[in-house]
Parts: C-alpha cells; sequence; structure tokens
C-alpha cells in the first residue's frame, strides 16, 4: 500500500513538473513573439522614413534645391531615423519576482509511531 502511495505521489510530482515546463516553454515563446513583432515593427517603421527621406532627396535633387537649409533638414531627419534605429536595439528583459509556477508542498505528518519511539523528558 505505502509503495503505491509513494508511485502516486511520485506521479503527482512528475505532472507538476511536466505542467510546469510547458507554462515556461509557452511564456518563452511568447516573449520571442514579442521581441519579434516589435522589432519588425521598428524596421518597418524606419524603412518606411527612409524610403520616405529618399524621395524627399529625390525630389529635391529634382528641382534643384540643394541647398543649405534643405541639406540641414535632411540631416536632421536622417539623425532622427539613425536614434531610432539605435533605440530599437535597446530592448532589454526585466525579470518579474511574481511566480507563474504553482509551488507545491511536501506536506508529511507527524507518526504517532515515531512519537512513540522517544522519549520526552
Amino acid at each position: 500500500m505505502k509503495k503505491k502511495q509513494n508511485h502516486s505521489l511520485t506521479k503527482q510530482i512528475n505532472q507538476w513538473e511536466i505542467n510546469s515546463i510547458e507554462i515556461i516553454r509557452q511564456k518563452a515563446q511568447d516573449y520571442r513573439k514579442i521581441i519579434v513583432e516589435s522589432l519588425q515593427t521598428c524596421i518597418n517603421d524606419i524603412e518606411m522614413k527612409f524610403n520616405n527621406l529618399s524621395e524627399q532627396i529625390k525630389q529635391i535633387h529634382k528641382e534643384n534645391e540643394l541647398n543649405e537649409i534643405n541639406l540641414n533638414y535632411l540631416k536632421d531627419k536622417l539623425i532622427k531615423i539613425t536614434k531610432k534605429l539605435n533605440n530599437s536595439t535597446k530592448i532589454s528583459i526585466e525579470e518579474d519576482s511574481q511566480l507563474f509556477i504553482n509551488e507545491i508542498s511536501i506536506v508529511v505528518p507527524k507518526s504517532k509511531l515515531l512519537r512513540n519511539n522517544f522519549y520526552f523528558l
């Protein structure tokens, strides 16, 4: 009987382990997806801004309006795009101390047999 109970308890612990690992795997997958989507959104935005800047350069060149004011404007736009690109690589991870895996406890009742083997003074 005791062996059967131990086996059942071990099975419960094994199942808890499997469930906990699956939760961690799912969380890790969710976080990877967030990073990929965030970076892709940023890349798309930067690409759109570069394309826009490129069109502005072409237009300025076409109209033969290449002057200091336009050059400074384009330079400022390029600096802003570069800063955004550099900031997109500053994604970081912060650990949260809250548990998302249920902890288990092993409750071992005190046995009367053990108590009877000791003498209390």
